[in-house]
């Protein structure tokens, strides 16, 4: 985003302008999760790749928000974020 502005060219006689916008990438899933089988009282850690650091995510199961408590650990560190289950229980297949 840094390289974005006006550029010219300027030949004495004449000049030539360009107007530069650049767009940032969006973020994408770099590595996917992975399915998991865990026996029941155990804690499961599920962690993806993304392609920037810093990037606000939500963690869903089936379909209905995450958020931090005793039973789940939100974790994010760089481009990893890992979702811990803590205490699995056949409720959280």
């Amino acid at each position: 985003k840094t390289d974005a502005g006006l550029y010219t060219c300027d030949i004495g006689t004449d000049v030539a302008k360009s107007k530069v916008s650049v767009q940032e990438k969006p973020t994408e899933v770099a590595k996917q999760l992975e399915d998991k089988t865990s026996p029941a009282g155990q804690d499961i850690s599920l962690s993806c790749e993304l392609s920037k650091a810093d990037v606000t995510i939500r963690w869903y199961k089936d379909g209905k928000a995450i958020r931090k408590s005793q039973k789940y650990d939100l974790q994010q560190e760089g481009t990893r974020a890992t979702l811990i289950i803590r205490d699995s229980t056949v409720k959280d297949s």
